[in-house]
């Protein structure tokens, strides 16, 4: 379940309309895509709103196993396939995404957020994220499956090593005080762990929660609300 709010506000997309699509015919609609990954959830991980034919954020791609997508639902109904050419990748609707029931709501915007994955939070996946977004593409919603399907990973990771499906163009550096993405914590947890947990050193999650680590307190309570990124958003 996406939190983040940072990508949203990247790209400046106009003229849409607020008409539903189809719940059952083929029809192309041209929104702005974006993508998330277990960084950008709280806590990181792979947990989705609206499990379908996956438990958890997934996919290769296909038509019979097509990538976990959030979106809102008003338009875009869970459990619905969505084939984006642009990548030559086939999704479906699981997840909720607080930016996209926002744009469609109140702007009249389409906008789908991909799963990015992997299910772990990792370095260099809010780059590869920012680097994949897309202002304005088509969705084909409904679609049949014969389309051609390219399933390389977006974004993956062997032996320490994370590569994105494009080279980064402008890696996103990390910087300042500003507050990029917060979580609640699930669970009562110390400073140390919720810098591990966030992918963060103990000094940088200290910058960023001012005051929370000094207070003479151990533990952060349950439910708290912290943050767990900087001006990038994510790891």
């Amino acid at each position: 379940m996406r939190l983040r709010a940072i990508i949203a506000s990247l790209w400046l997309v106009s003229d849409y309309s607020l008409a539903k699509p189809s719940e059952s015919q083929t029809t192309t609609v041209t929104g702005q895509l974006t993508f998330y990954g277990a960084g950008d959830n709280c806590p990181p991980g792979g947990d989705i709103a609206y499990p379908t034919i996956h438990d958890s954020a997934g996919g290769t791609g296909t038509y019979d196993d097509p990538i976990t997508c959030a979106s809102d639902k008003s338009w875009l109904p869970k459990g619905t396939i969505v084939y984006i050419a642009a990548y030559k990748k086939y999704f479906i609707m699981e997840d909720e995404c607080e930016e996209c029931e926002e744009d469609y709501s109140k702007k009249g915007k389409y906008h789908i957020d991909g799963w990015i994955g992997p299910d772990t939070i990792e370095k260099g996946s809010t780059n590869c994220e920012i680097q994949l977004s897309i202002g304005s593409t088509d969705f084909v919603i409904n679609p049949g499956h014969s389309h051609d399907v390219d399933i390389t990973p977006f974004f993956s990771c062997s032996g320490g090593n994370c590569t994105c499906i494009e080279e980064i163009d402008d890696p996103c550096v990390d910087s300042g005080t500003k507050c990029g993405n917060e979580c609640e914590l699930p669970q009562s947890m110390s400073c140390q762990d919720a810098a591990d947990m966030f992918l963060l050193s103990l000094s940088r999650f200290e910058e960023l929660n001012d005051g929370l680590c000094s207070s003479g307190s151990t533990t952060i309570k349950s439910g708290k609300s912290v943050c767990q990124a900087g001006s990038c958003g994510g790891p």
